[in-house]
C-alpha cells in the first residue's frame, strides 16, 4: 500500500523543513509559539459571516510560508485532507441561512455562502498556520516549550508520542496490507476480512507500542523535553510583536471595509 507509506513519510517530512537553516526557523521558538497561537484565537473569534474581517489573515500564510522555506505543494498536500471536514460543517448552512447577505453586480450571495466561505477561510488560514510553525521549528522544541509556559507534562508527552507514533502505525498497516495481498488474489481488503484486519493491526500495534515505550525507558526517557534555551533578542520581540499586533489589529478595525469606504467616497 504505497498511500500508506508516502502518508507516513509525509507525516514527519516537515521537520525535516525544520531542520534546514531558514529566515523563519532563527526566530525565538516561543515566540513563534505565542504568534501562531494569537493568530489562531484571532481567527476563530470571527463571526461566521464576518468575511471582509477575515480576508486580512492572508498575510500570515502570505508572508511568512516563502519565509520558512516549507514549499507551497507540501503545505497544499497537508491542507487538503483537513478541507473535506471544514466543508461538511459549512454546506448545511447554504441550505439553512437564505437570507440574502449582500449583491454582488446581478448576483444575491446569501448568508449561508457567506457563511461558507468563512468557515473554509478559517480552516485554511489555522492549518497553515500550524504547519508553518511545524516545518520552521523542530516538533521536540515545540514541546519543550510548552513545557516551560507549564503545559502539563502528560499532554505534551502525548502530544509528542501521538504525533511520532502515527507514522509507526501506518507503516505497520502498511506491511499488514502487503501480506494480505500476497496471499490473496483481491484488489483491497474484503469487508468479511476488515473486522480481523483491524483486529490484528490493533494488537500489533499494542505489542509495538510497549517496545517503543521499554526502548524509551532504556535510554532514560522521563517525559522531560530537552531543548537548549536561547535568550530572546530584539528580533524576536519585533517578530511576535509584528505578527501580534497585526493580528489583535485587524480583529477590530476591519480594513477592507475601511478602504472600501475610502474608495465608494
Amino acid at each position: 500500500m504505497t498511500e500508506l507509506r508516502r502518508a507516513a513519510a509525509g507525516i514527519t517530512a516537515l521537520e525535516e523543513y525544520a531542520g534546514r537553516p531558514s529566515p523563519l526557523g532563527r526566530a525565538h521558538p516561543l515566540v513563534k509559539l505565542l504568534a501562531t497561537a494569537v493568530y489562531i484565537v484571532c481567527v476563530t473569534s470571527f463571526p461566521s459571516t464576518n468575511l471582509s474581517g477575515l480576508v486580512p489573515y492572508a498575510f500570515y500564510p502570505a508572508l511568512l510560508a516563502p519565509l520558512s522555506n516549507v514549499p507551497a505543494p507540501a503545505l497544499v498536500k497537508r491542507l487538503v485532507p483537513v478541507l473535506p471536514f471544514a466543508l461538511m460543517g459549512g454546506i448545511a448552512n447554504l441550505f439553512f441561512m437564505k437570507e440574502p447577505a449582500f449583491v454582488f453586480g446581478s448576483v444575491i450571495i446569501s448568508e449561508g455562502a457567506v457563511s461558507f466561505i468563512v468557515i473554509m477561510l478559517k480552516a485554511v488560514f489555522c492549518v497553515v498556520s500550524v504547519l508553518i510553525l511545524i516545518g520552521s521549528t523542530p516538533f521536540q522544541v515545540i514541546c519543550a516549550e510548552l513545557r516551560r509556559l507549564h503545559v502539563p507534562a502528560a499532554f505534551c508527552v502525548q502530544l509528542v508520542l501521538m504525533y511520532r507514533y502515527i507514522a509507526v502505525l501506518l507503516g505497520e498497516a502498511s506491511a499488514m496490507y502487503t501480506a494480505y495481498m500476497l496471499r490473496s488474489a483481491e484488489k483491497a481488503v474484503r469487508f468479511k476480512d476488515m473486522g480481523s484486519f483491524l483486529g490484528r493491526l490493533a494488537i500489533r500495534s499494542i505489542d509495538k507500542a510497549a517496545r517503543v515505550y521499554n526502548a524509551m525507558k532504556c535510554r532514560g526517557a522521563r517525559g522531560i523535553f530537552y531543548a537548549p534555551r536561547r535568550p530572546l533578542k530584539a528580533p524576536d520581540y519585533l517578530y511576535g510583536l509584528l505578527v501580534s499586533g497585526l493580528c489583535v489589529f485587524f480583529r477590530f478595525f476591519n480594513l477592507p471595509v475601511f478602504l472600501g469606504s475610502l474608495f465608494h467616497a
